[in-house]
């Protein structure tokens, strides 16, 4: 599939995940006008505005880091699961600073609690992320779109 097929099929508002190694090469393709079908008159449309997003892990020379103990899709487990994502995450770079009370084991099982509740640890790390996440999305996003979003 084609980045123009894709952007034919998908209207906006959308949210356009690129999981892979060298994703930065096809922003311009994503950024770049559209003809309107079967209209040659017209001005080419780009259906990509204010209300679609497209998030890219890395430049177009760069590669997604590659670890056997990490998920495969890292970027959008990233985004789907943060929280358990960066506790594997430390837990690998750091095995030695939780003192023996957080391994990969432990991380599988789950953090304790539940979202809604920040009395309890997953609820609580749950909190700092939402309030980190809005955060930048206030500092990065024009206004009507994070109004629209959040």
């Amino acid at each position: 599939l084609s980045v123009y097929e894709l952007r034919a099929v998908v209207q906006a508002p959308a949210v356009f995940v690129l999981d892979c190694s060298g994703a930065g090469i096809l922003l311009p393709h994503f950024r770049a006008a559209m003809p309107r079908p079967n209209d040659d008159d017209e001005k080419p449309q780009t259906p990509l505005k204010d209300d679609c997003i497209v998030l890219a892990p890395c430049a177009a020379d760069e590669t997604l880091p590659s670890d056997p103990r990490l998920p495969a899709d890292l970027f959008t487990a990233c985004l789907t699961t943060p929280i358990s994502v960066a506790l594997r995450d430390f837990v690998r770079r750091h095995p030695d600073s939780a003192r023996g009370r957080l391994d990969e084991e432990t991380v599988e099982a789950g953090v304790p609690g539940r979202l809604g509740d920040r009395k309890t640890p997953l609820g609580e790390l749950n909190w700092i992320f939402t309030a980190v996440t809005d955060t930048i999305a206030w500092n990065v996003l024009p206004a009507r779109l994070f109004q629209r979003l959040f």
